[in-house]
């Protein structure tokens, strides 16, 4: 039995730029292939009046909330977002009396915590593509589950294709002009920080080139995107696969620009001259420290000569990148906060963004270096943002290195926030994507 389904996204955030909340286009695909019918509103582009309006003049099975992001990340200009969320999910719980299931990455870092805080129907962990669609179905005949929370495990990728909205896309393509595709989910690193191999996997599970050089035309003819971003964690995986993808761009034609999410390690010249005629425009590079010393703490696999020997590649190739770094994480010390911004001005023309402390988050490895550090307690509740800052150095003296480091600069970006009004202005006349290679032209 069909349900009819409303799935919301509750992300708000719009730092550096909006982005298309592609989760909920998967899950819109997977509801529909399985003969539900499947709405999608976003909070961002239409307001939580909207949504009011919505539920008074519609009728639903069920109501899904998307959440994308807990807080900011940032601990320079930290923001926690649980109050907009606790909103949006009060909202729609004083409109109607179907059943709530929330989902997305945000939810899934701490299902738990959030699904006492805010007392949903259903919680899914990771990936809905095929528990939503089931539940929409029970749901529909009357025999709801008896179980909260579900996961599923992690197979192969869906097989649904996506299904965005003109009407939200719209929004998006005001701001920047910019939709999103994601060619694989699943990482195999084991970055002390990082959230994603919790959330997809470890292991890589890819998606048919030709298929994602299909929805990269879509995207363009029907839809009017004017520039892409590949939203996997890492674009460039180890098997080399990646070049499959920019092959199919190539035999299609493409001329789409794109962006996409690099490790800073397994490219070549070559690789990167290929990626660059299948329309590869500018690169995101997880860099993530500046020291071999932080490098190692963080679990990165690779050192900072990698990362000189990638960036000189893009360099060559006349690809505008930008680099993100973190300050004050683990064996971060006065030593290797001076070599780390030597180290910065070594790389040849491009963006850094910088960032201090690391958030804070579950069953990670950060988690258990904060606890031997005695940054925090094994029980102390991380929903609300928390940090790590390395023992070793003064926050104080951290931040002022870097700010003195990078005075002058517009190419070195400390806090990132301040280049969030500046990235929405040009995006107003007109730019397009992440436009690194507008800083870069106004830097010397």
């Amino acid at each position: 039995m069909s349900a009819n389904c409303l799935l919301i996204s509750a992300n708000q955030v719009v730092t550096p730029y909006p982005v298309y909340p592609l989760g909920i286009a998967c899950l819109l695909g997977a509801l529909t292939e399985a003969g539900h019918r499947a709405d999608h509103y976003d909070v961002l582009s239409g307001g939580l009046e909207g949504l009011k309006t919505r539920l008074a003049t519609e009728t639903y099975d069920l109501l899904a909330i998307s959440i994308r992001n807990l807080d900011s990340v940032d601990s320079a200009d930290s923001h926690n977002f649980l109050g907009d969320i606790s909103r949006i999910v009060a909202a729609v719980r004083a409109s109607s009396s179907v059943p709530i299931v929330l989902g997305g990455s945000g939810f899934s870092i701490m299902p738990e915590a959030l699904m006492d805080l805010l007392q949903p129907d259903y919680g899914v962990i990771g990936e809905g593509e095929k528990i939503l669609p089931w539940l929409a179905g029970e749901i529909a005949l009357g025999t709801p589950p008896p179980n909260r929370v579900y996961s599923q495990a992690l197979e192969s990728y869906p097989e649904c294709r996506p299904v965005f909205q003109q009407n939200i896309a719209d929004y998006y393509l005001a701001h920047g002009g910019m939709l999103n595709i994601q060619t694989k989910r699943g990482c195999p690193y084991s970055c002390s920080y990082c959230s994603y191999p919790l959330l997809e996997g470890k292991r890589i599970r890819y998606r048919e080139p030709e298929e994602v050089a299909e929805e990269m035309a879509h995207l363009t003819r029907n839809l009017g995107a004017r520039y892409i971003f590949f939203a996997d964690s890492v674009f460039n995986d180890p098997a080399k696969r990646f070049l499959e993808i920019a092959e199919a761009l190539i035999r299609r034609g493409n001329t789409t620009p794109w962006c996409a999410f690099f490790r800073p390690q397994n490219l070549t010249r070559n690789d990167l001259l290929l990626l660059k005629r299948a329309g590869l425009a500018a690169a995101e590079l997880g860099t993530d420290a500046t020291s071999d010393t932080t490098l190692a703490a963080f679990g990165k696999g690779f050192t900072f000569a990698d990362v000189l020997h990638t960036a000189n590649h893009f360099s060559e190739a006349e690809i505008p990148c930008a680099h993100y770094v973190i300050f004050g994480g683990p064996d971060e010390d006065h030593h290797t906060l001076q070599e780390g911004l030597h180290n910065l001005d070594r790389l040849p023309k491009s963006v850094v963004f910088a960032f201090t402390g690391i958030r804070i988050l579950p069953n990670t490895g950060i988690h258990d270096r904060a606890v031997r550090d005695k940054v925090i307690s094994r029980e102390h509740p991380l929903l609300l943002p928390t940090y790590y800052f390395s023992p070793l150095i003064e926050r104080k003296q951290l931040e002022t290195g870097i700010i003195q480091a990078f005075s002058g600069r517009q190419d070195r970006i400390f806090p990132c926030s301040k280049v969030a009004d500046h990235i929405t202005m040009l995006h107003k006349f007109g730019h397009l994507g992440p436009l690194w290679e507008l800083i870069l032209k106004s830097s010397p």
